[in-house]
Formats: structure tokens, C-alpha cells, sequence
């Protein structure tokens, strides 16, 4: 999921790259993004992601229906929150 944002944000007007680590995130627990990717631009990463939740959703929409009450939450490297997407509305 994470090269599909990195390549979609690669594709924008160049930027000054920043690193953003693509959190999944739900009121228990999380999986943490260690590595994160390098986007050009905050917008084009949040539209990169957006557009491949909606991938992942048409391929397989009975595994959407998993994504109740997670988000998918960027941050900059010090762990500032960037943006959060909640999955359960996202893209339906």
C-alpha cells in the first residue's frame, strides 16, 4: 500500500521531500509505519492515499468491511500528526 502513495505523490510538482510514516490506527491498537516514504507535497500524499484506499476497496470489498473504526494517520518524522483518514469513511 505504501509504494502505491509513494509513487502516486512522486508524480506531482516537485516539492522539498519530506519523510511521512503512514500509521494504522484504532482505539486499541496500532500498526506502526517505521519506515515511512518520501512525498513531495503534504495534499498530493493525502490524494495518493485516498486514491489507493479506494483501490484496495474495489478489489476486495469484504476486506473494507475490516476497516471499521481504523484510520490510516501520517506523521512527520517527530511524530507530529500530518493528516488522519478515517477508513470508515473514506472512500465508499
Amino acid at each position: 500500500m505504501f509504494d502505491s502513495i509513494t509513487a502516486r505523490a512522486h508524480d506531482s510538482v516537485r516539492y522539498r521531500p519530506m519523510r511521512l510514516h503512514f500509521h494504522l490506527v484504532d482505539h486499541q491498537d496500532s500498526i506502526p509505519d517505521v519506515g515511512g516514504v518520501e512525498v513531495d507535497d503534504v495534499d498530493h500524499a493525502k490524494a495518493a492515499a485516498l486514491a489507493t484506499l479506494e483501490e484496495l476497496r474495489q478489489e476486495d470489498a469484504s476486506a473494507a468491511r475490516d476497516w471499521s473504526g481504523w484510520s490510516l494517520t501520517a506523521t512527520d518524522p517527530v511524530g507530529r500528526v500530518v493528516f488522519s483518514i478515517n477508513l470508515d469513511s473514506a472512500v465508499q
